[in-house]
């Protein structure tokens, strides 16, 4: 007798699930035609061949001073300090609110500190969006070719990826008189952002 309620338990319990997962709704790829990107229509254009880049604004200055100290000068020191700003992003759009699952990013260079964020909220010229953080691998450092998913699960309308720039190393200016020099920031690059979800 126990043995067939066990039994009826078990046929119950696996039915329950085996009709929930077939009412459940597929996970597709958003079409690239639903996303926009103002700064980089290249990230969503539904081509891994063309390449987008963050915009980068400043550089990195490098120098010796020497510091004045309470009697004589101290020894000169090496200092590092950035101009602008170390930090850049891009602004992806869905046409309409939608339920995503997650998101694939593939670079097309190391790209530092990767953050996404999101909001389901429209813009408005009087406020500005109220973000989201996205927890998964925040801050991570994405290197290779190779896609990474980031999990969001929640209705989205904007992706927000922010990542530091990168030295533009090939194109440093020398002032060799003042023993300076500058260092340009470039943007990290990315081939395509894929979104997952429930159309």
């Amino acid at each position: 007798m126990r043995m067939q309620v066990f039994n009826m338990l078990l046929f119950l319990i696996f039915g329950v699930m085996g009709c929930a997962l077939l009412q459940e709704i597929p996970l597709v790829e958003i079409p690239a035609s639903r996303l926009t990107c103002d700064r980089n229509p290249e990230m969503v254009d539904g081509d891994l061949k063309t390449v987008g880049a963050f915009v980068a604004q400043g550089s990195i200055k490098k120098e010796f001073v020497t510091r004045k100290g309470k009697v004589v000068y101290e020894p000169r020191q090496y200092q590092r300090r950035v101009e602008g700003s170390p930090k850049t992003k891009t602004l992806i759009k869905l046409d309409t609110p939608t339920y995503i699952k997650y998101v694939e990013v593939y670079p097309a260079s190391i790209i530092p500190n990767l953050i996404l964020d999101v909001t389901a909220e429209e813009k408005s010229p009087k406020w500005t969006l109220s973000f989201t953080a996205v927890e998964d691998k925040r801050g991570k450092k994405v290197e290779g070719t190779l896609p990474v998913k980031f999990q969001i699960g929640q209705e989205i309308l904007y992706l927000r990826l922010t990542a530091n720039a990168l030295e533009d190393s090939e194109n440093v200016r020398h002032d060799d008189e003042e023993k300076k020099m500058w260092i340009p920031l470039k943007g990290a690059a990315i081939r395509e952002v894929k979104f997952y979800g429930r159309e």
